[in-house]
């Protein structure tokens, strides 16, 4: 899969793997600075297919995000934006709540598949095999040490503005969302994120 404007910045030597939901939209932000159109969602099999000398040398990552936390802030984005065929966002309108649309999504999982803000993380950084294809999966949770580690890889100065927050979905806090049902839709439709991106269950 390849956007329309992939995320590849060449004057940095970079590719940026944006997942949704992981604070991607920011981090796209601040590189755009450096001129580039880029935006959307790419696959790290689409940037090695396409760019294919580009992925060999350029610096390739991508941001993860605990998966529980991960499918209510797309639940809560998708159901506060619009209703759009391109986000495929009608079910979360239909749905008044979390546990709603996980059971939705388990009695239905063609919605899930065609929804980019619901795929597995996974299936953005790796081969179908499940091999990591990027350089290094920063975490979501660990944000700003991320963003300095990555402007430090791309040389960016180090006294560059925070990433800012960018696309925030609102929400009420994640605990008061994560019910039982919840839980086990997650943990089953996203068992190969827990492992590959070592999130305990």
């Amino acid at each position: 899969m390849l956007a329309r404007y992939p995320q590849i910045f060449h004057p940095l030597k970079a590719i940026f793997v944006h997942v949704p939901k992981t604070a991607g939209t920011s981090i796209e932000n601040r590189l755009r600075e450096t001129g580039s159109k880029a935006s959307g969602h790419s696959t790290a099999l689409g940037y090695r297919r396409a760019f294919p000398k580009e992925f060999a040398s350029y610096f390739k990552f991508a941001v993860a995000r605990e998966p529980v936390d991960r499918f209510l802030s797309a639940f809560y984005y998708l159901r506060q934006t619009p209703v759009h065929p391109a986000l495929n966002n009608q079910a979360a309108h239909d749905c008044e709540s979390p546990g709603e649309f996980a059971a939705r999504l388990s009695a239905e999982p063609r919605l899930a598949a065609r929804s980019v803000h619901l795929r597995p993380q996974w299936e953005f950084v790796c081969d179908h095999a499940g091999m990591v294809l990027v350089d290094e999966v920063y975490r979501f949770e660990a944000l700003e040490a991320a963003w300095r580690d990555i402007c430090e890889c791309l040389g960016i100065p180090p006294g560059a503005p925070g990433l800012g927050k960018t696309n925030r979905s609102r929400r009420p806090a994640a605990a008061l969302d994560a019910t039982t049902d919840v839980l086990a839709f997650v943990r089953k439709a996203y068992a190969r994120d827990y492992e590959i991106f070592n999130y305990g269950t």
